[in-house]
């Protein structure tokens, strides 16, 4: 299923949500995937010929919901609180420290984070496992794995990202959030 973010701005539609574990991609249109880039340096057409596309779409994140529900996980995505001191805490998600450094180039910077996350799509996948179980931990790190280090480069993902193609967008992302902080 894949959805608008803004539209889980409101909790009838959140609520509709897995309450299971699972995985899940962001996904961009091309403005907002060229702002990405750009601040990346890395708008390239070897870049975005390896980007996974769906429609006009491209797919910059993956992630994953083991320890809590899907609907936990993206409403914290979507809906955290932003605060100085989760910034400087290092309890904001990790998806909202990249792309406040991208987008703002400051990571306190909760209005044009949540304004750039309104305009991207997320798409989730259900684990039939329990949450916070073994078997589900197992099974959605093995897939966060080949996602993120399969075909398809994901720009915004930092950890574990091995694709032949992430030094060109996870260095500068590294190097953004450093400096945005």
């Amino acid at each position: 299923m894949m959805i608008q973010a803004k539209n889980l701005r409101n909790k009838n539609i959140l609520q509709t949500l897995p309450k299971c574990p699972g995985y899940y991609k962001w996904w961009a249109k091309k403005n907002e995937l060229d702002l990405i880039l750009n601040a990346l340096n890395a708008n390239t057409p070897e870049i975005v010929s390896v980007l996974e596309k769906q429609g006009d779409l491209y797919c910059v994140y993956v992630g994953i919901a083991v320890k809590e529900s899907l609907l936990k996980r993206l409403d914290w995505h979507v809906n955290d609180k932003h605060t100085a001191s989760k910034v400087k805490n290092g309890t904001l998600s990790t998806l909202r420290q990249s792309i406040s450094s991208i987008v703002a180039r400051n990571q306190y910077d909760k209005k044009a984070t949540d304004e750039f996350i309104d305009k991207l799509y997320v798409e989730w996948f259900e684990s039939k496992n329990a949450v916070k179980s073994e078997a589900a931990k197992e099974e959605i790190e093995s897939i966060e794995k080949s996602l993120i280090n399969g075909r398809y480069l994901r720009p915004l993902n930092i950890k574990d990202n091995h694709h032949p193609k992430a030094c060109e967008t996870v260095k500068p992302l590294k190097k953004l959030r450093k400096a945005s902080k």
